[in-house]
């Protein structure tokens, strides 16, 4: 699957983003283990934007994100540089396992997997990577990469790729 980045901030914490989301895609711990193989293009249509909230709310209607959420919408999907910059509260592990998070945690939603039906199903252990471990971490552990679970779902692929917003 051929994607683009574009970062839309300009401030220095956001300089390393296309550089470290590329890493985070390429990296054997990821989304590579289900078989997808996700290589940067210039003309991709799938996108990975990183921008202020306000443009993230716009990219992400219908979904409301309200300045504060990152989204997958069709083809896109739209990074909150607030959340890249400084993680959120109820986040206990490192501000680089933050954003490998974010970027796996969308692509997931791109590559057409969705939230668990449990956010942490044992405490103690590492929470799915498609958990809503912006919000709830619930007493699992903080974790950037796909559990193996979440591997032969993704393997299966349960859904179109960058699936449409359905109410």
């Amino acid at each position: 699957m051929a994607y683009r980045l574009e970062r839309r901030t300009s401030d220095p914490a956001t300089a390393g983003f296309e550089a470290f989301a590329q890493a985070t895609l390429a990296d054997p711990r990821g989304w590579g283990r289900a078989g997808f193989r996700l290589v940067p293009r210039a003309d991709a249509r799938f996108t990975l934007v990183l921008a202020e909230g306000p443009e993230v709310d716009a990219l992400c209607l219908p979904y409301e994100t309200y300045g504060l959420y990152s989204c997958q919408n069709g083809p896109m999907v739209a990074l909150n540089a607030d959340r890249w910059r400084t993680a959120t509260p109820k986040w206990t592990g490192t501000l680089d396992d933050y954003r490998r998070y974010l970027v796996g945690h969308e692509v997931g939603h791109l590559l057409g997997l969705h939230h668990p039906r449990t956010q942490c199903p044992a405490p103690g252990r590492p929470a799915p990577l498609m958990a809503q471990q912006s919000t709830e971490l619930d007493g699992c552990l903080p974790n950037p990469w796909p559990l193996d679970n979440e591997i032969v779902v993704g393997r299966r692929r349960p859904a179109d790729l960058a699936p449409p917003y359905r109410p």
